[in-house]
This record gives C-alpha cells, structure tokens and sequence, in this order.
C-alpha cells in the first residue's frame, strides 16, 4: 500500500518530499553533532585537569598545561563547528536542487582570495596554534624574541603580549616569532666563578671548594637548588690565580637565590685574610697533604 500511495503521488510531491526528508535529516546530523563538540570539549579538558593534578597538589607548570590544553580544545572545537556547518549548508543547497558545483567553486576563489588578503592574519593563528600545543612558553614565563626579554603576559592565536623590566607591553604576532629563549622553562643554572691563589696546589684549592659547598649538597632544598653542585676548573691562570666554577641546577625564577646561597657557602668557609686580598685556604688541605699552611 505505502508503495503504491507513494507512486500513485505526482512527481513534484515526491521531489518535494524527499527534499524535506533530506533537509531533515541533515539538520537533525548537524545539531546533534554541534552538541556533541562541546560535550567533548568538557569531557577532554575535565580529563587533562584531573590527570595533571591526580595524586598532587597542582603546581604552575600544571596549570600551564591545563590552560594549554584547553585553549588547544577550543580551537580545535571552533574548527568542528565550521566543518558541521559548512557541510550541512552544503547539503541542504544540493537537496533543494540546487547545482553547488558553482557555489563550491566561488568558495574556493573566496577562499583563495581572502587567504591573500589575510595570509598574515592566518600565519599568526597558525604560529600561536603551534607555540600552544608545543608548549614553547606559556603565560608567565620570562622569554627574548629578538631583542626583545620580558614576562609573557598575555597569549592569544595571533598575538603574544611580553612586558620588560622597564614597564612596557610589546605586542608580537606569533607568526613573525622566530627562535624563542624561553628563560623560565624547567631550570637553569646558578654560576659563581671565584680564584685560589697560584701558590696553592690544585688538590687542596678542589678539596676547600667542594667542602664549602658541602652544607649545599647536603640538603639542596633548603638552599633552593635541584640536584648537586658541580664543581669544574682548573678553567683559567692569569699569572696569580686560579680560576673555577661552581654551578647547580635551580627553579628559573629563584636564579640569584641560589647564587647567593652558593656565595654565603664560600664566604663562611673561606674567609678572607689580613690583607683582603686572598681566600685563606690554610686551613683546608686535601687528603695526605702533610705541608704547612701557607
């Protein structure tokens, strides 16, 4: 009977109806496609959240990643939905009959054209969609673009807002960012350099040093380093003394701190003498030095 009622309709009716049968179909695809973006939005940006602070208390560089996360999620989101709606315009146009082979084709010289007209606006979105999910640098973290040092303090798709030490705001479009040192990232090194008089032996200016950074090694924490301390020299004789280097891994942000804890170190068990002039290093030898104090 369905058949037969179907083929006993005219053929405009039919057109008509399997038009709309079309036309409804794509729009109920499309809604329940446009809902389900942002559902996948919450769900993925709610399991980096809890996977990032699982277990811990959340620190910076995790919510860093939670934000970087999230922005990557919108983007990606904002893209999805002019998929949806592009295709389901589409779809509509072709099942009311109408040829889209032009309208696809004027598209594409649009496309063309304002892709010219825009191509720096597109290098900037696509420069920030790669510093974001490669994480390159995040908002906070101290970072020199070209002559340019400063904390990033603000970070959008087209542009990255950096302020220096005097005050300023440089606006920089992540499409003309080139290399990038981003100073804050992970760790970085505290270094103090300091000279031993010629007249002492190198085994005994290496055994002073390392004892006098030992409280350091001991317990790196209290004194804001991450890891031991390393001791590398002989590195430099200018005639009259030697010249070494102590470094140690630190936070990024806690540089002179840990400068500073390694001066205090030095200062405590290497006093200077009478003159002011010389570490007095009499008092530390290496193991079997048997002569006198200088």
């Amino acid at each position: 009977m369905a058949f037969q009622f179907w083929g006993a309709l005219p053929a405009v009716v039919r057109l008509v109806i399997a038009a709309g049968l079309r036309i409804t179909i794509t729009i109920i695809v499309a809604r329940a496609l446009l809902a389900l973006v942002p559902r996948l939005e919450r769900f993925i940006t709610s399991r980096a959240g809890a996977r990032a602070t699982q277990g811990s208390t959340a620190t910076a560089s995790m919510v860093h990643q939670s934000q970087r996360v999230e922005t990557l999620v919108r983007v990606s989101g904002s893209v999805a939905r002019a998929v949806v709606y592009g295709t389901a315009t589409v779809t509509v146009l072709a099942s009311i009959g109408l040829d889209v082979t032009p309208v696809l084709a004027g598209a594409g010289i649009a496309g063309v054209a304002v892709g010219f007209g825009a191509q720096t606006v597109v290098k900037d979105f696509f420069g920030g969609f790669f510093i974001l999910m490669e994480n390159q640098y995040a908002v906070g973290d101290t970072i020199s673009v070209g002559a340019i040092t400063g904390t990033v303090e603000e970070m959008t798709m087209r542009v990255t807002v950096l302020r220096d030490a005097a005050g300023p705001l440089h606006f920089i479009p992540n499409g003309g960012i080139g290399t990038v040192t981003n100073r804050t990232h992970s760790w970085q090194r505290a270094v103090v350099e300091v000279s031993s008089p010629w007249s002492v032996p190198v085994a005994r200016a290496r055994a002073a040093l390392l004892a006098a950074v030992q409280p350091l090694v001991d317990d790196p924490a209290a004194h804001d380093l991450r890891g031991a301390v390393e001791l590398e020299g002989p590195l430099d004789f200018n005639g009259e003394k030697v010249t070494w280097r102590l470094s140690a891994r630190c936070d990024p942000k806690k540089v002179m701190l840990a400068r500073a804890a390694l001066l205090t170190a030095l200062q405590k068990a290497l006093p200077r003498s009478g003159d002011a002039e010389r570490l007095d290093w009499s008092k530390v030898r290496d193991e079997g030095d048997q002569s006198a104090p200088i």
